[in-house]
């Protein structure tokens, strides 16, 4: 018996001879095979399709079978996406590695900006470090003029400081010297500086007539600043006669404002002598050289004094 086979999703049709399967008609199924064969190649191609089912079993339920696989697979490959691959696991399509290119690019580009600004914050958190240490490094050499170099502090900013008080103690110091060798009246003609030592200073405890008594002192200062006459000065006292009289700002070497630096051409300082001699004097002055100079600034003043160009005495203080 010949059947026709219509696949109408692929518009194609394919012939089969079907031979029941008895017994009886084994010869006759042997004899009309070949035959059939043909015929249904001739079948086939006259209705458009060169597709011929195979097998020697042509006939069975296996060719059926095979039919259906067939079909299956054909509908599978025609539902894959152009350009994917028919096996699992094989290299994706150009579209899908031209997506992947972009995102390594992507990826390794923001990986390079990121090591950029950890390579700018590396660089600033540097600089700011640099900053930091040398800001910590505090000149505190007071014979050096850059340990205290800042703007004139302004009779303005005096009274801001003083406020309603008629007197403070700003800070405290204490005199250091150096000396060296001249042999004229020009620096030119000095040799270098001797080590720097505290400064200390017989003061006269007695004279009487032809008998005359020193005692040497080191000179332990303050710096306060104070009113008189309703002006801003300063004063650098010796801590001694401060804690006698604190009120008694004029018993020191005295500043005023309107020169930068401040000049006094007669630097004389009081010293209280708690323990003096039997006889000897408790209120002392000493005259420290021939010029004595303050530089006043927001934070701190330097005070030098001297005596030609062969020795400075000097203090810092900072506030």
């Amino acid at each position: 018996m010949l059947t026709r086979r219509k696949d109408l999703a692929h518009r194609r049709v394919s012939w089969r001879i079907v031979i029941p399967p008895s017994s009886s008609h084994a010869a006759l199924r042997r004899l009309i095979f070949p035959l059939s064969l043909f015929g249904a190649v001739a079948w086939a191609a006259a209705c458009g399709t060169t597709e011929v089912p195979g097998g020697s079993d042509a006939g069975t339920g296996d060719d059926a079978s095979s039919w259906r696989h067939e079909d299956a697979d054909a509908s599978a490959n025609d539902a894959r996406a152009p350009g994917d691959s028919a096996v699992d696991g094989d290299v994706p399509n150009d579209a899908s590695n031209g997506a992947a290119d972009r995102d390594a690019t992507t990826d390794a580009s923001a990986l390079g900006d990121a090591a950029a600004d950890a390579d700018r914050d590396a660089t600033s958190l540097d600089a700011a470090t640099a900053d930091a240490a040398d800001a910590a490094i505090v000149n505190d050499d007071p014979f050096d003029p850059r340990s205290c170099d800042g703007a004139a502090m302004t009779t303005a900013e005096a009274l801001v400081k003083l406020g309603a008080a008629t007197r403070t103690k700003l800070a405290d110091a204490t005199l250091y010297r150096r000396d060296r060798v001249c042999t004229g009246a020009d620096v030119g003609t000095c040799g270098p500086w001797g080590a720097p030592v505290p400064h200390t200073q017989p003061l006269l405890t007695y004279s009487g007539g032809v008998v005359t008594d020193y005692k040497t002192f080191a000179f332990p200062t303050h710096l306060v600043l104070f009113l008189q006459a309703g002006q801003p000065r300063f004063s650098v006292r010796h801590t001694s006669d401060y804690r006698h009289d604190a009120a008694a700002s004029t018993r020191g070497v005295l500043f005023s404002f309107g020169a930068t630096p401040m000049v006094n051409t007669y630097p004389i300082i009081y010293v209280w002598d708690f323990a003096p001699a039997p006889n000897r004097y408790d209120d002392l002055q000493g005259l420290l050289g021939s010029r004595g100079e303050l530089h006043a600034a927001g934070t701190c003043a330097r005070l030098v004094v001297t005596s030609g160009v062969s020795r400075e005495i000097v203090a810092l203080y900072r506030y």
